[in-house]
């Protein structure tokens, strides 16, 4: 029998021999075969239970045994126990949801720890309280009322009898799944970075470090191709103010959501690196893996060397220069009451890349403007509505695009508008 105590949630008719019966379904089935870190979360910490050392589970013992983090390593910037738990926690009630599993041994966590426990099938209706985010919704039970769900076979009633309380059970679990969604609706913002948010490992921000001048196009084109152009040879160690102020909105809307973020330059991430995960690239002419990336979508960057040009082109319209940035007018801004308004524009993308393996997302302006105007947009709630009403979010398997437009006056650029969204 597991020793362990009431705190951990055990009773005395559990054996170890049951718990680890139960943890072998648990893991061979496909809910948790498709997440190695989900597996080796949850066998650790029964294991421990089971040995006696449910007091030794803890966030940095988890994160060093299961994770191979360093002893010494910051949780407060590693959030990859918390991020495990909660993906573990979600996995354990997918399971149990399904009626195929009601009268099985239930295996939860504690609310607020990461030490599991373990009840049996007629104390199932505890695993609901584990989900420390969501909301109490004991209320609405109030008028049901359910016996014990494991009976032995000399006790339990007809397949007819059963069938209404059966089917009065559907109704209540219906009615509790529609008011947590509608509690609990994702935001635009959530959606858009959801993709990103449910990629194992941290997030690779790869920012533009080619500042000085317009891109080229190589000089051997085939005629029947499309090339890609090229970043100016000069890297460089600054970042431009823009580009600065949208890894900050980029790493602080990635933060939030418990998500580690890895800052590296532009012409220092490898393919590899690439590969390793979830990538955000900053920056689009400054940025060969922006060019790289984005060259096979519906809306790609381009150059027009003869026309002075760089521009987001339409794979549709390929002849337009609608959204285009002149690159011989003066680097620095016309100031004053008669300066012209200028107009830049600004691409974001999310793609689920081939040759990655992973979703991408790429964040960059024709010129500095349209690059800060695509930070700003990716934090106004208001905008990412609009692209919700446009196009479905939910659709997380999808390449989405967003065109932006945003008014330059006096060298500041004005609020972005949306031009266009593609979804494919």
């Amino acid at each position: 029998m597991i020793e362990v105590g009431v705190e951990y949630g055990t009773t005395p008719e559990l054996s170890a021999d049951r718990v680890r019966a139960q943890l072998d379904s648990l893991v061979r089935h496909e809910i948790f075969r498709s997440s190695k870190r989900s597996v080796a979360f949850l066998k650790f910490i029964v294991e421990q239970t089971l040995n006696g050392s449910a007091d030794q589970i803890k966030e940095r013992t988890i994160g060093v045994e299961v994770f191979g983090r360093d002893p010494s390593y910051d949780t407060n910037l590693d959030h990859i126990v918390r991020t495990a738990a909660t993906e573990l926690r979600k996995r354990l009630v997918t399971y149990y949801a399904d009626e195929e599993h009601r009268f099985e041994l239930r295996v939860a966590l504690v609310p607020g720890s990461y030490i599991p426990r373990f009840a049996l099938p007629s104390h199932g209706s505890h695993a609901a309280a584990d989900r420390e985010s969501e909301p109490d919704l004991s209320h609405l039970a109030a008028s049901v009322q359910f016996g014990p769900v494991a009976l032995r076979a000399a006790e339990r009633p007809s397949r007819h009898t059963l069938r209404w309380p059966w089917l009065g059970g559907v109704a209540f679990a219906a009615a509790v799944i529609f008011v947590y969604g509608w509690l609990y609706r994702a935001s635009p913002q959530d959606l858009f970075w959801k993709p990103v948010l449910d990629t194992p490992g941290p997030v690779l921000l790869a920012v533009g470090d080619h500042p000085n001048g317009p891109p080229t196009l190589p000089q051997a084109i085939d005629s029947g191709s499309s090339p890609t152009p090229i970043p100016s040879s000069d890297a460089s160690e600054t970042v431009p103010f823009a580009d600065t102020v949208t890894i900050a909105r980029v790493t602080g809307a990635l933060q939030a959501r418990n998500k580690q973020v890895l800052i590296r330059p532009g012409n220092t991430s490898s393919f590899s690196d690439l590969r390793e995960g979830a990538v955000v690239l900053i920056g689009a002419f400054n940025n060969e893996w922006s060019l790289r990336l984005t060259r096979q979508l519906r809306y790609s960057l381009d150059l027009d060397p003869e026309r002075h040009l760089i521009y987001i082109k339409d794979s549709k319209n390929p002849s337009s220069r609608s959204w285009s940035w002149a690159t011989n007018q003066p680097r620095e801004p016309l100031v004053g009451v008669n300066s012209p308004r200028m107009r830049d524009y600004a691409l974001i993308s999310r793609i689920r890349d081939a040759g990655t393996g992973h979703v991408v997302v790429v964040i960059g302006g024709l010129y500095t403007y349209g690059t800060l105007a695509a930070g700003e947009f990716l934090s106004d709630p208001g905008l990412m509505q609009e692209v919700g009403r446009a196009v479905n979010l939910r659709k997380t398997n999808q390449n989405l695009q967003i065109v932006l437009e945003t008014t330059v006056t006096d060298g500041i650029p004005g609020p972005p508008s949306v031009l266009t969204v593609a979804a494919e």
